[in-house]
């Protein structure tokens, strides 16, 4: 489906709302390439929330990074 979008003054556009309610996000992820703009959703709501689940279980037992070991392996 293409649609024509407005920029605002200060250069945002507004997805159609069923266009959000089908993804099911509120974050996405843009991907400029030459003259073209790619707009794909980052992850839909029941994925994040099963990521963030197993996320926390492995926390819990103790598998995680702390934030010293994240500033050295990153250089921060």
């Amino acid at each position: 489906m293409n649609k024509i979008l407005t920029a605002t003054s200060r250069g945002q556009i507004t997805l159609p709302k069923n266009w959000r309610d089908k993804f099911d996000t509120r974050f996405f992820e843009i991907e400029i390439e030459d003259d073209q703009i790619s707009i794909k959703p980052l992850k839909k709501r029941k994925d994040l929330e099963g990521e963030l689940e197993e996320t926390w279980e492995e926390y819990k037992k103790g598998n995680f990074i702390t934030h010293e070991d994240l500033v050295k392996k990153y250089g921060l």
